[in-house]
């Protein structure tokens, strides 16, 4: 069986340890020990403590795996990967990061390891479904709507964080990269809202983020791409007025 090192046991995290864990040798590691106990507890699986902060303690505890699965928060996703590279380790990564990931091809290529970015839900699987059809099909515009929402709308913020909360605030406050006539422009967040309509849910408002990524570079021939993001009606004016006075600054 493969052993796979699982870098990461937050909200996403657990999410991935539950699924791997019935199949491969996991091992999960994380900075934070009581989330290491507890999910020990919960799925019997190996542990530890890992600070991807220290290079040599990073190297010394990931020694024995060729596989890792890193699921950090988006601001230090890119540097862990780039370590991880250089200990030659093949790696998938969820992380929501605001660096290039293309810009390591040549060291992952120098290294003969295969590097697998932008594999979460999205993105990630809308990257896979893209890259299905575009075999198939010439594309002339693509459009991902995507959000994770509570089953129940809930005030104040009719929301509630699946995923690393410093990385939802990100997808409000980072510049969001779409693809119009061929080329590459960026606009605010938040910006450009839209209604849409889902039976049985109702009315969502759409907003432009950062999502499409990788896929700017990888499917550039694609001259119309865009991605936005979902959420309750009534969500948006919060955050707005929020961002407005200032609460998601550094």
């Amino acid at each position: 069986m493969d052993k796979i090192l699982l870098i990461g046991c937050g909200l996403i995290g657990k999410t991935i340890a539950f699924d791997l864990s019935k199949k491969y040798d996991l091992t999960v590691s994380d900075i934070d020990k009581q989330a290491l106990k507890k999910i020990s507890k919960q799925l019997k699986v190996k542990t530890k403590f890992i600070d991807i902060n220290n290079f040599d303690l990073l190297k010394s505890k990931s020694n024995e795996f060729k596989t890792i699965v890193t699921a950090v928060p988006g601001f230090c996703g890119f540097k862990l990967v780039k370590d991880l590279i250089e200990m030659k380790k093949n790696i998938i990564d969820i992380s929501f990061s605001p660096e290039n990931y293309l810009e390591l091809d040549k060291h992952a290529k120098k290294n003969k390891v295969t590097v697998l970015v932008d594999f979460g839900l999205a993105p990630g699987i809308d990257n896979l479904i893209l890259g299905n059809y575009d075999r198939l099909l010439k594309i002339k515009k693509f459009a991902c709507y995507v959000g994770g929402l509570p089953k129940k709308k809930t005030p104040p913020f009719y929301y509630k964080a699946p995923f690393s909360p410093i990385d939802v605030v990100e997808e409000y406050t980072r510049p969001a990269r779409i693809m119009k006539n061929g080329k590459i422009i960026t606009k605010p967040a938040l910006t450009e809202s839209e209604i849409i309509d889902f039976p049985k849910i109702g009315e969502l408002e759409a907003f432009n983020t950062d999502g499409l990524r990788s896929i700017l570079f990888t499917m550039n021939h694609i001259p119309n791409m865009i991605e936005k993001t979902l959420r309750y009606k009534g969500h948006l004016d919060i955050i707005k007025n929020l961002k407005k006075i200032g609460f998601f600054d550094t």
